[in-house]
């Protein structure tokens, strides 16, 4: 097990942005929420897109999160409020930290997979991984 510092900081290095020709957005996005809802991360809208995240309550909670932005022909993937990871409160949605993490890399992993298929008629590709 890291320490909850270890996995804050690792959080926060997510990282992956792709420019893409309008015409494959909207597939793209669908696969992008597919990936999140496979590791248990369902999707909410946010005025930039969606938040990736277990649950409501989650959020409210304040805890990390992916969000997946869309502006223009750029999508931009990165995880919000990484250093709000916290025992604490991801035991408020019956979750552990190292649990709530695993999701989330995952997710962004995954996330990358999509992203790297589509790069071939991308403009540009930009990824960081913990």
């Amino acid at each position: 097990m890291s320490s909850i510092e270890e996995l804050r900081d690792r959080l926060a290095r997510i990282h992956i942005t792709l420019k893409i020709s309008g015409e494959e957005i909207g597939s793209l996005l669908k696969e992008i929420l597919d990936a999140g809802r496979s590791v248990g991360l369902n999707p909410e809208n946010r005025a930039e897109g969606f938040a990736l995240i277990p649950s409501h309550e989650a959020a409210e909670a304040g805890l990390p999160h992916l969000r997946v932005a869309r502006i223009s022909d750029l999508l931009i993937i990165w995880v919000r409020a990484p250093y709000a990871l916290d025992q604490e409160r991801c035991k408020l949605i019956g979750l552990n930290a190292d649990e709530l993490y695993k999701m989330l890399l995952t997710g962004a992993e995954r996330i990358a997979e999509i992203f790297r298929r589509y790069s071939k008629n991308a403009e540009y590709l930009e990824m960081s991984l913990p």
